[in-house]
């Protein structure tokens, strides 16, 4: 199963960055994440069996985790060959940093293999760039969102187990993962 452990926006931040982007459609043939599913991946899996399924639900409910903030600093651009390919926002945070530190160490402990090709960049994809059309217009349209960017924050409450194809979206442990992440809580807690 492809899979990836991530954590959710709220709502007022999704629908904030999401309007402010909308311009660079003009100039670009682009596609936007759809706003319930924008979220900060921390590691995606190409191909999970249901014992590291299991395993990462335990990594969830025992990695010590306290809410922490995350800073939303500005609007970016990842680039493909020199051409920008991915509109997102930049993140800031030493808590999330420290805390995707923990979590890739425990998943290669385990041997769950991840990728982890590139340096973890922690972001909100909020479009991606299938051609560009007025290259020129795109630019000045871009700069004029960085310009203006407001930067927010919010406290992560929830880090969740997605699956994740090209066609299906879920949040693989919702109900069940959530029911089993409560009762560690209660436990560790009482």
């Amino acid at each position: 199963m492809r899979a990836f452990i991530g954590l959710e926006i709220p709502e007022n931040i999704r629908t904030l960055y999401t309007s402010s982007c909308k311009t660079l459609h003009n100039s670009a043939n682009m596609s936007f994440v759809r706003l319930n599913k924008m979220h900060i991946t921390l590691a995606f899996f190409s191909d999970l069996s249901d014992t590291h399924i299991k395993d990462i639900k335990n990594i969830l409910c025992h990695l010590k985790r306290e809410q922490f903030e995350i800073k939303c600093e500005n609007i970016g651009l990842f680039k493909r060959k020199g051409i920008p390919s991915t509109v997102f926002i930049k993140i800031v945070s030493d808590e999330l940093k420290n805390y995707t530190e923990q979590l890739h160490q425990k998943l290669k402990e385990l041997n769950i293999l991840f990728d982890d090709r590139k340096p973890y960049t922690p972001h909100i994809t909020l479009g991606r760039i299938k051609e560009m059309k007025n290259e020129q217009e795109f630019t000045k349209s871009y700069r004029y969102i960085a310009e203006n960017f407001h930067s927010s924050s919010f406290m992560v409450e929830n880090i969740n187990l997605y699956s994740s194809d090209m066609v299906v979206y879920k949040k693989e442990v919702s109900e069940e993962f959530i029911k089993i992440y409560s009762e560690e809580e209660n436990n560790i807690t009482n």
